[in-house]
Parts: structure tokens; sequence; C-alpha cells
């Protein structure tokens, strides 16, 4: 290993392109302690692979950290804490089985695609806004504008609390690593999760007194497996999670495909001419262009050897997707960008028992947001490069403009 390896997600340029970083970690310390992170860094495809597959030594509990006492639950929101309790990362084995096999049947591919009216409907109409711009920021006038609505619309949430409801996620998904959240940020953040927990709750007590035929809430209210149901607990940090894990990850995916996609004309005609391609489109951009800094946390139960590398029980593992997915000895030729790319080994969602379990919802909206971005502005193309902005976890694309049309001539 070498002696003078660094590793600093923060630097300038990262955000545009980790990609020669992630590649020094896989060739030079594919498994590497980093100091500020408090966690091995895991580069390699074949090792996220094993650590994912491994429910016995590795769990997705924070508990388990050897730090969680002083950046653990302790240092999260209380009211977070608590709702990670009940959350599908903090529930043993059995449990984890027993909550998903309930959930499962409302995130169905099929069930999902009900939804396709109602998201493209969302879609148009804010489309339909900007239409007569000639420039269109991605990132703030499109794709954060959809995920709060179709999740508010899958929810069947009170219309006019989606402002509300992007705070909480926004507040949940700056919490993921604890420690790198300013001190005087804490007490917004907090503030915010409460709200958000409240509406939660009363949008479930709401649908406990009146069920809805084809609706989600419903679904997840009412599926009995064996005269077992979900608690209010577990509810509410499952749709707590649907909202985060739907959210910002959405967002990301849209300005990312789009970016993509615009820097290759002939890519755009490909899936032009073959409409169908757009769902190879989001599985080759989030192997190849993975919007994630940072890696998928794992807590090991024992002391373990990975590759040769010895964990100590309680350490923290950051799987680094973005960098698995770019693994030459998994994927060929990974660093071109391959729209008919197979891409069934991708890790993207996860793998294993955590697979997320919101893959579905996102790719559909995803799908339809940029095929319909293409196909009403055929002479879509970027104005300039995208801009970053500061984020502990995500290359948060902060703008992204684009020309809805050429110039006249």
């Amino acid at each position: 290993m070498s002696a003078q390896m660094q590793f600093n997600p923060y630097a300038p340029g990262y955000d545009v392109n980790p990609y020669p970083a992630l590649e020094k970690l896989r060739t030079e310390a594919p498994i590497f302690y980093w100091e500020q992170g408090r966690g091995w860094l895991v580069s390699r495809y074949e090792d996220a692979v094993a650590v994912l597959r491994d429910g016995q030594r590795f769990s997705p509990n924070r508990n388990h950290w050897e730090f969680a006492s002083a950046l653990g639950d302790s240092a999260i929101v209380p009211e977070l804490a608590e709702l990670n309790k009940n959350g599908l990362f903090a529930l043993d084995a059995q449990n984890h089985a027993r909550v998903r096999k309930l959930v499962s049947p409302a995130l169905t591919p099929r069930a999902i695609e009900r939804l396709r009216p109602e998201i493209q409907a969302i879609v148009d109409e804010i489309l339909d806004g900007v239409a007569a711009k000639g420039r269109l920021d991605v990132v703030n006038e499109f794709a954060e504008r959809i995920p709060a609505r179709v999740i508010g619309s899958m929810l069947k949430i009170p219309k006019g609390r989606e402002e509300l409801f992007q705070d909480f996620t926004n507040a949940v998904v700056k919490n993921f690593l604890p420690g790198l959240v300013a001190p005087e940020e804490q007490e917004i953040l907090r503030r915010h999760i409460r709200d958000g927990l409240a509406l939660v709750s009363e949008t479930i007590d709401e649908r406990r007194r009146n069920p809805q035929e084809n609706d989600i809430m419903t679904t997840l209210i009412q599926t009995e497996e064996q005269g077992d149901k979900l608690n209010k607990e577990e509810l509410l940090s499952l749709v707590s999670a649907l909202i985060v894990g739907g959210f910002e990850t959405t967002v990301h995916l849209i300005a990312f495909c789009v970016y993509n996609l615009l820097q290759r004309p002939e890519v755009v005609a490909q899936v032009k001419s073959e409409p169908e391609l757009f769902k190879n489109l989001i599985e080759e951009v989030l192997r190849f262009d993975n919007f994630g800094k940072m890696g998928i946390a794992r807590y090991a139960l024992e002391d373990v050897e990975l590759s040769g590398v010895h964990i100590k029980k309680g350490q923290m593992l950051l799987l680094m997707l973005n960098s698995a997915l770019r693994d030459e000895s998994t994927f060929d030729k990974a660093d071109v960008f391959d729209v008919r790319r197979n891409t069934n080994v991708s890790i993207a969602f996860g793998h294993g028992a955590h697979y997320c379990i919101g893959a579905n919802l996102a790719r559909l909206e995803v799908q339809i947001a940029v095929g319909t971005l293409v196909r009403r502005f055929p002479e879509l193309r970027l104005a300039k490069q995208p801009s970053f902005g500061p984020h502990p976890v995500i290359r948060r694309m902060e703008a992204l403009e684009v020309e809805l049309r050429s110039p006249s001539a």
C-alpha cells in the first residue's frame, strides 16, 4: 500500500471528475483506511459485492460502529435516531425479511407502473411552464420539482406541503454522516425533521381512517402476512425512507442523465430512434458517472479478513460504488460510456438483502422525465458545463443550464 496515499473527496475538482482519484485507490490501496471519515474505503467491485452479500459479518446498522456513542445515534437528531431504530438498516435479518415482504407488494414494477400517468402529468406540467423560455436550469427548474410531487402524489400528501417535504428530505440526507454537519446547522435540520415526521404521521393516521383504492399508503397499512402487519413506527420509518431515498437521488439521476446524454450527440440520436434504450441509458449513467461522492456504509460484526486486510469488529467500511462500477476487472472497457452495455451486474442500487426498495420508482421517474424533455425539445443542448456545490455525500450538481432550442438562423 502506498504510504503517500491521500484521499480527499472535498478537493477542488473531485465533484466534476472523481475518477482519477478512485482509480488511484483501486490500483494502489483497494482497501484503504481513511482517517478523516474514520472508516475503510473499499474500491474494488469484488470486495464491495462480497461485503454486500455477507449479512452475517457486516451490518448496515450504524449502532454497530465503534464510534457509535460519539458519532452514531447520539450525534443525530433524536427524532431521527428513533426513526432509524425501525428502519430497514437497523432491523435484524428476520425482521428485515418480514418488513420487506410486507412492503414489496406496494413497490413491484407493476404497482409502480400505475403511477406512470401521474408522473407524466407532473413532468408535462413543469415543462409547459418553462417551454416559452429559451433556457432551462435542469437541476432547479426541472429535476428538483419532480420527486417531491411524485412522492406527494403517490402518498397523497395534501397539496401545498411539498416544501416542508423537501426540507425534511434534505435534513435527513445531510445527517447521513453526522460528523460532517456544522453544529450551527444542526438545530435547523432538527426542526425540519420534526415537522416532516409530523406530516407523515398525520398522513398515515388519515389513511387508516379513510383507506383508498390503488393507493400505496393504503397498501402498506393493510398488507397482512399471516396476521402480521407493519406497526406505526415501522410505517413511519418506511415512508420516511421512501421520501429520503427517492428525493435527492432522483434529482441527481435526472440531472446526470441529461448531462451525460447531451455530451454525446450520437447517443441522443440512438435514444431518439430507439426510445426503449432510455432504460439502458439510466443504468449506464449510474455505472459510468455515479452521483455518489462517498460509499454506502457497512459495519463489521466481528474481526474480518478482506482481500488480505484485517478489519476489526466495529469498524466502518464505505463501499465506493462509484469506483466499483468502473472496475476494469468486472466491466469491459469500464471507462467507455456504452448505452448498449449489459449492466446486469451493476450494484448501483445496492445488492443482496438491502437492494434499494425504491429502485423501480426511481427508474420510472427518470425515464419519463428525461425521455419527455428530449422528445419535447429535439434541439436541446448544453448551454454551459454544470456547477457543483458542497455536500457531504453527493456530487451535488447545483446548476445545469441547457438551451431548449437552436438559435434561429
